[in-house]
């Protein structure tokens, strides 16, 4: 008696990650797209170069928004890369994501005296949950506030200036 074969299981392809990126220009206009299954440290960069945040959708809610808005495009540059969009949709993506952190300097510091509110640094979250992208809200001396730039709802944090990673655009 011949046992009949099985049909092989099928797994279902994990879905490519969307990753929203926003934020308003020197004019305060706003500017969003989604971008998916694009190289996120690229996201990252491209972010950190224009002073925009980015967020990742995890909830139907979530992608309800993201869906309304345009595809953004990694190879474009200048303002292609993230097109403007209607107040009212950045405004839905700002309550969900948390708030605005202020202003995101473009300029990217290259000695820690020059570090100033609005510029964009990397600091130490904890040992084990390592360093993340965050922007300065104020200085005092040698000691900086901070806020996450992707968790803007999140407390406020304070760090001395040496314990901070500087972006280097070179």
């Amino acid at each position: 008696m011949s046992k009949k074969p099985t049909k092989p299981k099928t797994t279902k392809k994990p879905s490519a990650k969307t990753v929203i990126m926003f934020g308003l220009d020197k004019d305060r206009k706003a500017h969003a797209a989604r971008f998916t299954g694009e190289n996120e440290a690229l996201l990252a960069r491209a972010a950190a170069a224009m002073g925009l945040r980015l967020a990742i959708p995890a909830t139907r809610k979530h992608f309800e928004i993201a869906n309304k808005l345009p595809a953004g495009r990694i190879h474009a540059t200048g303002n292609g890369l993230v097109p403007s969009v209607d107040q009212q949709l950045y405004d839905q993506i700002n309550s969900l994501v948390g708030g605005e952190p202020g202003a995101i300097s473009t300029s990217l510091p290259k000695t820690w005296p020059q570090l100033a509110p609005g510029h964009l640094v990397i600091a130490q979250d904890t040992v084990d949950d390592g360093w993340w992208p965050a922007i300065i809200t104020k200085r005092s001396n040698d000691t900086l506030t901070l806020k996450w730039r992707d968790y803007p709802s999140a407390s406020e944090f304070v760090r001395p200036a040496s314990s901070v990673a500087l972006l280097n655009s070179d």
